[in-house]
């Protein structure tokens, strides 16, 4: 299976959180981080344009070209971490509409509820391999 590439808010304090998570759980080294402020990423969609940036959400790419974004690029990280997590994939049986939904209603409210860093931090050393 290819790498994941998983573009992030990279000041937002949620997404961080979760990013350092999916490293301790990518434990097959499946997933790869870019912040969307990083110069990969810029240089990235250059090349790779997609109109999915303007959407307030993660955006996940499989290395075909394949963007995801929302409740479905939290499904396919799912499917990419394997083993138990799978069994989260039960939520794809809720209508797309609706996990959209509340992605965007907490995604809309991370910087009050959590706060934001005024620039993106660095990984953890052990998980540097991991950043884009």
């Amino acid at each position: 299976m290819k790498r994941l590439i998983l573009f992030y808010d990279g000041p937002c304090i949620l997404c961080n959180f979760w990013i350092q998570k999916l490293c301790r759980w990518d434990k097959n080294d499946r997933l790869q981080f870019s912040s969307l402020d990083s110069p990969f990423a810029k240089d990235f969609f250059k090349k790779h344009p997609s109109h999915l940036l303007a959407i307030d959400s993660i955006l996940t790419w499989d290395h075909e070209e394949a963007y995801e974004t929302e409740a479905q690029a939290v499904f396919r990280i799912l499917k990419y971490l394997g083993g138990l997590w799978r069994f989260f994939l039960i939520f794809q049986l809720v209508p797309t509409l609706w996990a959209n939904r509340l992605y965007r209603f907490v995604a809309a409210r991370r910087y009050r509820w959590f706060g934001k860093y005024d620039l993106c931090p660095l990984p953890e050393k052990r998980y540097a391999h991991k950043f884009l």
